[in-house]
């Protein structure tokens, strides 16, 4: 920058060395600002700021080229002079206006989308800019005198004048820098260098005042600074510099620092190995550890696992304190084989509570059965003492005989016990069985029997009706009835029939006994019917409720 303004003021005999200055000094701005514009991929984290700050950086150096290009033009070229000071207002449009946007991305995420009221700011830097380049067809920026427009000689300082539109662009640079500044100061939390913070506005103010000077065309200011394109890039790229430096844009800068004294045990080497940045906290690794790091993380000492993985241009290393976590580990592990044990020894409780209520079953079983068949089981016992007392083997032979028919009624009532635990009903195909084994055995004792079911008034055998349901209530109390008139007849008992009718909901159990006991007693204790017929044979009707079908 101080070889270009030393360059300025060099002035040459020979045309070709004064030529060569003359392209020399604009390429040493554009040269800057290209260099200004890279620094910005290093320095600045966020997208959307990055690319308003590259956008100012371009807009900078196209007005370091327009401004080049339109020194190089001989005054015969009046149009070609004037079209290259109209292009002057592009950037001075568009770089407040992009300042502008800069400030509105400051402290967002990076996927903040900006309102779409906002479109209507570049929309007025592009009309303003296109009453600039259309100022020859109305002349409200700048006003020539009448006749003069096509003269080079009219586009001096005091020759031309300015229009209200004029006014209006310098309001709305002046405006939108100010506004940029003081957003980007309003959104700053912290302030890294509060010695620098007046640089931003002093900038600022020095650019309005050329400005003020230059349009009055002052000679102390003009003879200070003579180019006006320069100047104001230079106090405009000095205004956002010093945001920058001082923390109010915020930069990607002073990281050596911070990862040096960071509490992050961590070095990054270059591709052959050498440290290149080392934390407080890494200490020294073996170059034999830092190769199986990178291929695998390596557990050392203390519980430190070196972990690496390959970035640009090297490799980075990290350790991680892992003892905390080994020893909740071992603690989980030990807990796991309590637990286990505890596991073992509560599944051996389990099963042995299970067979104990298994077993507590059976006997609560077993004992009702032998509740319910206890007078059988005291006739049964009686009946073989007096087998085993018998003198002849007539009275054994029929002692044997009520033995088989009362043991087959202790079994078989037994075993409706054991179903009516499991199921309310069962099939009167279980309540045929018990009577065909009674009425079996009965015969083996001599005794003339037989069973028959009657379906309403219709004969058909037990095995016919099917889909018939019977309560087991109702069952156990049929079965008893016909027990009771058995055992109490049992001496004398010559024949029995047994007869089994259901009509509506109720089951009939009709018994024809020829014997010499009298069985009233018996029908009244179960609540039966009981008539004795002109030959002495009994006959008994005992009815319950019971009978459903499936």
């Amino acid at each position: 920058m101080i070889t270009a303004a030393v360059i300025r003021n060099l002035s040459f005999t020979n045309p070709y060395l004064d030529a060569i200055c003359c392209f020399l000094r604009p390429f040493i701005y554009i040269g800057l600002y290209s260099t200004w514009a890279f620094s910005f991929q290093k320095r600045i984290i966020q997208t959307n700021t990055r690319r308003c700050l590259i956008l100012i950086a371009a807009l900078m150096i196209f007005w370091m080229f327009v401004r080049m290009c339109k020194y190089q033009m001989p005054y015969e070229l009046p149009i070609a002079l004037r079209y290259g000071w109209y292009l002057y207002y592009i950037p001075m449009q568009l770089i407040p206006t992009a300042s502008l946007y800069l400030a509105f991305h400051m402290r967002q995420p990076e996927n903040y989308r900006l309102p779409r009221w906002t479109h209507w700011l570049f929309l007025t830097a592009l009309i303003l800019i296109g009453l600039v380049l259309t100022n020859d067809l109305h002349q409200l920026v700048f006003s020539f005198p009448e006749g003069k427009l096509g003269e080079a000689a009219s586009y001096e300082v005091g020759v031309y004048g300015y229009g209200p539109v004029y006014y209006l662009i310098i309001t709305w640079d002046i405006g939108c820098a100010l506004a940029a500044v003081c957003m980007i100061l309003f959104k700053c939390r912290v302030v890294r260098n509060k010695k620098l913070l007046w640089f931003p506005f002093s900038a600022y103010g020095l650019a309005v005042i050329y400005g003020i000077t230059y349009c009055l065309d002052l000679p102390f200011w003009r003879m200070l600074t003579r180019d006006m394109t320069a100047a104001f890039c230079l106090l405009f790229a000095a205004i956002i510099e010093s945001c920058i430096q001082c923390g109010l844009i915020p930069s990607n800068t002073s990281y050596a620092q911070l990862f040096e004294s960071s509490a992050i045990a961590a070095q990054i080497t270059d591709t052959d190995g050498n440290v290149c940045y080392r934390s407080k906290d890494s200490g020294e690794i073996k170059a034999e550890t830092v190769h199986r790091a990178l291929e695998r993380p390596v557990m050392m000492e203390n519980g430190i696992r070196l972990s690496g993985a390959p970035i640009r241009g090297g490799y980075v290393l990290w350790k991680e304190n892992l003892s905390e976590l080994q020893d909740i580990l071992q603690e989980l592990a030990d807990m796991k084989e309590e637990l286990k044990d505890a596991n073992v020894i509560e599944e051996e409780n389990l099963k042995a509570k299970k067979q104990m209520a298994k077993l507590s079953v059976k006997n609560q079983l077993y004992d009702k059965m032998q509740k319910q068949t206890s007078r059988q089981i005291i006739l049964l016992t009686r009946l073989i003492d007096e087998y085993s007392l018998a003198e002849n083997e007539q009275q054994r032979k029929k002692i044997l005989g009520k033995v088989v028919v009362i043991g087959a009624y202790i079994k078989r009532r037994s075993n409706l016990i054991f179903i009516a635990e499991h199921n309310s009903i069962i099939s009167v195909r279980e309540l045929e069985l018990c009577f065909e084994e009674t009425i079996r055995n009965l015969e083996l004792s001599g005794v003339a029997a037989g069973f028959l079911v009657i379906k309403e008034s219709s004969h058909c055998p037990l095995s016919q009706m099917t889909g018939k349901m019977i309560s087991s209530e109702a069952a156990m109390r049929i079965y008893d009835f016909s027990e009771a008139v058995i055992e109490e007849s049992l001496d004398s008992l010559s024949a029995l029939s047994v007869t089994l009718k259901q009509k509506n909901e109720k089951l009939v159990l009709s018994i024809s006994a020829e014997c010499e006991a009298n069985l009233t007693e018996i029908a009244g204790r179960y609540g039966a019917e009981v008539e004795q017929d002109f030959d002495g044979a009994w006959l008994l009707s005992f009815s319950v409720k019971g009978g459903e079908s499936r």
